[in-house]
């Protein structure tokens, strides 16, 4: 056994730490807590709440009784908290002080008669994330999570079959639209250790790994491989808010090897001074893996070229699971692949009607997950319909090469279509960042105010420091791109708005220009 493998793994976070038998010891008698509320096997319970030890010690303390905790976006209001309350008819609420006022209102309008618990935010984790020092202080308004704990001496003991039941429901990321609710079929003991295993295999978790959770724990991937690590004893380090250059450091400082990211992060790393980047050590980093959103292959280059073979790429959805893998090396023979099907997953290019379209023809991308991975259903909703049997289609855009490697083109919610004519943001996107200080880019349909049906929008952030000017960018554009997939519009802004998992919300970026179209439309017609 190695020496990092037989220390006592720790839970790092803000400032604090956390021996990892204190908290599962912790999370046992939050079970016991849950378990004497009345609400255990296949019962839901929301988790409101930012990075944090005890968001780890929650999730596990809910499924040592096989209920189900189902983590929230900390973006979502009340009406979208609302949405997941009565779909899941959730029975307990556990919230960061922050959050209290959310979920009450959500409660309500929910007419919802959840139990709410609040978890006090801890000074550490306020100073780091940069938040209000007044939200030390709980409401006062609802039982406090230590308290829950404290309250029961002995932990939880084993229940059979908890773990698979406790995985039963996840519920997608809702930035396309409400989200789903997706019911999985019970799975076998069989199953559970396949899935751990390979999910361990190719994260690079171990043992006292040190491992770093960079992203959001409400988001599925961060969630599912922080657990992972808990329950094996990896050493855990978790970001309360993502920050480039504090990633940087944490790495260089806990000599971390495995760590989960999105394109986004990676932009934000890029934009550190090449000689700043070059003070901090990384190369303990031996699985540095993106997924969530895709990876213009620009940024995907550079990306290489800072991680070398730690970058791992991989594709998938909440339904399906993980269904393609890819290395850098053999990102470099295929660039801008996603990867090949692992597992015995597969994919499918077929059109609209199910009928299969060759080798480097876009399409449908259809999909079957590993061949462990459960069946599903949509909560509430029944099981998906899909034009090619056995396969399931979640509205992305793609093409298979004569290798079998996956290469996405966009959503088909986001196509725009001009004149007739289709285009693919993702084309428009990949151009765009890969033009000198872009450190960011959202290209979206608007309404047309003639008579083509739609225009391209374009949002662009500057690297920080940097200078973007819209004739400089419309002329590069011009050169490279056709003349109808020239941004109508373009932007230069200091974000966008992206959910903390790299998903761009372009609904939101769309309201203004659908309002104002609305507004000249009724003129017109006045």
């Amino acid at each position: 056994m190695s020496d990092a493998a037989s220390k006592t793994p720790t839970l790092i976070c803000g400032g604090r730490r956390r021996a990892q038998p204190d908290a599962l010891e912790r999370a046992g008698r939050l079970g016991a807590a849950v378990l004497a509320a009345g609400v255990g096997r296949g019962d839901k319970c929301v988790i409101m709440a930012r990075n944090d030890i005890e968001f780890l010690e929650v999730s596990v303390g809910i499924a040592s009784t096989g209920a189900n905790p189902l983590p929230i976006n900390t973006r979502w209001t009340g009406p979208e908290v609302a949405h997941v309350l009565t779909d899941a008819k959730v029975r307990m609420i556990f919230a960061h002080t922050e959050f209290v006022p959310v979920v009450e209102a959500a409660r309500e309008l929910a007419a919802s008669d959840a139990r709410i618990v609040e978890m006090a935010m801890p000074v550490e984790l306020l100073a780091e994330g940069g938040w209000d020092r007044k939200l030390a202080e709980p409401t006062g308004r609802h039982e406090l999570l230590e308290e829950l704990i404290a309250a029961q001496p002995d932990p939880v003991g084993h229940i059979e079959g908890a773990i698979a039941d406790s995985m039963g429901v996840i519920y997608t990321s809702g930035t396309t639209g409400k989200p789903k609710g997706v019911a999985r079929e019970k799975m076998t003991p069989q199953q559970l250790l396949t899935i751990a295993g390979a999910n361990a295999q190719r994260a690079g978790l171990a043992p006292g790994v040190p491992m770093l959770v960079a992203g959001p724990l409400y988001h599925t991937s961060p969630n599912a491989l922080a657990v992972l690590g808990l329950r094996m004893g990896a050493e855990i380090v978790i970001m309360p808010k993502w920050d480039a250059r504090k990633f940087l450091r944490l790495v260089d400082t806990h000599r971390i090897r495995q760590v989960k990211i999105v394109p986004t992060m990676i932009s934000r790393i890029l934009s550190v001074p090449a000689e700043e980047r070059a003070t901090y050590d990384l190369s303990s980093l031996t699985h540095v893996i993106h997924s969530a959103a895709p990876c213009p292959p620009a940024l995907k280059r550079a990306a290489i070229e800072l991680f070398g073979d730690a970058l791992w790429e991989f594709y998938g959805c909440s339904e399906a699971g993980t269904i393609t893998w890819i290395s850098a090396s053999e990102w470099l023979t295929h660039p801008g692949s996603v990867g090949r099907p692992a597992d015995g997953s597969a994919v499918t290019i077929a059109d609209e009607d199910g009928n299969p379209l060759p080798a480097g023809e876009l399409g449908c991308v259809y999909v079957r997950g590993a061949d462990y991975w459960p069946r599903f259903e949509y909560l509430n909703l029944g099981a998906p319909s899909s034009a090619v049997p056995g396969m399931l289609w979640v509205g992305d855009l793609g093409y298979l090469d004569a290798d079998g490697y996956l290469y996405l083109t966009g959503r088909d919610s986001e196509v725009v279509i001009r004149g007739g004519v289709n285009i693919y943001p993702a084309e428009i996107e990949n151009t765009i960042i890969a033009l000198e200080d872009v450190e960011d880019v959202a290209v979206f349909g608007v309404p047309d105010s003639g008579d083509l049906g739609e225009a391209v929008a374009a949002h662009i952030q500057p690297r920080p420091g940097a200078h973007l000017a819209e004739s400089v960018i419309r002329e590069a554009l011009s050169s490279q791109l056709a003349d109808y997939k020239v941004p109508t519009h373009i932007r230069i802004v200091d974000s966008l708005p992206r959910d903390d998992s790299g998903k761009v919300y372009k609904r939101q970026l769309r309201t203004e220009y659908t309002a104002r179209h609305s507004v000249t439309s009724g003129a017109e017609m006045a």
